[in-house]
């Protein structure tokens, strides 16, 4: 989604999601929330508390923009923190491996001739 302001100002967006998506989002959106909410309870412990307090914030206007289906755009924190946590998701469940290998295993069950659905 794009904004109609890229050089300066806000706006507010639609974020029209499917449903599915929108609790997937809020489940791990929460939980992101909550681990850095607890680590910011010894901040003195973190490498840099400021960023986590701006994850944090971030977090809280991500779970806010889900209930009220618009987002505010641009906010460079929340994107940031998304993206950092959709490439941390990739690495961590080899997504690439996995896609490579549907596109194989489904390419081989084309030329076998296709899924035969059973009733």
């Amino acid at each position: 989604m794009s904004c109609s302001q890229p050089t300066g100002g806000t706006e507010a967006v639609a974020l029209d999601l499917p449903d599915a998506q929108r609790k997937i989002l809020r489940s791990t959106l929460t939980s992101c929330l909550e681990g850095v909410s607890g680590d910011l309870k010894q901040p003195e412990q973190m490498p840099n508390p400021e960023r986590a307090r701006g994850e944090a914030d971030a977090y809280g206007r991500l779970l806010a923009a889900l209930d009220a289906g618009e987002i505010t755009v641009p906010d460079e924190t929340a994107r940031a923190t998304v993206e950092a946590m959709a490439i941390a998701i990739e690495r961590d469940t080899d997504y690439a491996r996995l896609v490579a290998e549907h596109d194989a295993l489904f390419g081989l069950l084309d030329v076998l001739g296709g899924i035969k659905v059973r009733a």
